[in-house]
């Protein structure tokens, strides 16, 4: 058996240290669910959510009042607060694809709020908290790229936003 010994620090862009996380463990276990290990991690003003077990959780930002949002056999990631704090879209793979959800921050129901039927990932929010930015390969045949999209966050119809290759992207504020 192996040991190891980790810590996951949590600071904002200036530097401000939130809080940290110590990982001892006398084996690493890989499950069928991934990694045990804290992935991904968004904050808002009040709360860090975050990807472990490949659920969502989310803490206050000192580490306390932990809460599991998400608790199924699917691969739940890529968290990201809505600005208001209230809101969590993330990509599961519950439906036999990656979609993107939308999970209150305070637990509940997850709803669905993309249904093509091509891989869409989750990639933030615009500014004003009512769409979801998205990356999908959605009509690009015959070559699969991604592109970004945009989605209400109570659901709709999508609209593209970018025409050329995008994966990663943000609303500047």
């Amino acid at each position: 058996m192996k040991s190891f010994f980790a810590k996951l620090l949590f600071l904002n862009n200036g530097g401000r240290f939130y809080f940290s996380i110590v990982f001892l463990s006398a084996s690493i276990m890989v499950q069928a669910q991934g990694t045990r290990l804290l992935r991904q991690p968004d904050m808002s003003v009040s709360q860090v959510a975050f990807v472990y077990g490949a659920d969502l959780w989310v803490s206050d930002l000192n580490g306390q009042n932990v809460l599991r949002l998400t608790s199924t056999p699917a691969v739940e990631s890529e968290p990201h607060f809505s600005p208001d704090g209230q809101w969590i879209a993330f990509t599961s793979d519950r439906s036999g694809s990656n979609a993107v959800y939308v999970v209150s921050a305070k637990g509940g129901e997850a709803t669905r709020v993309t249904w093509h039927p091509a891989s869409s990932v989750a990639r933030g929010w615009s500014n004003d908290g009512k769409n979801i930015l998205y990356s999908c390969e959605r009509e690009t045949a015959p070559t699969a790229h991604m592109r970004l999209w945009s989605v209400p966050a109570t659901g709709g119809p999508s609209k593209l936003l970018s025409r050329q290759w995008g994966n990663d992207g943000c609303y500047s504020p």
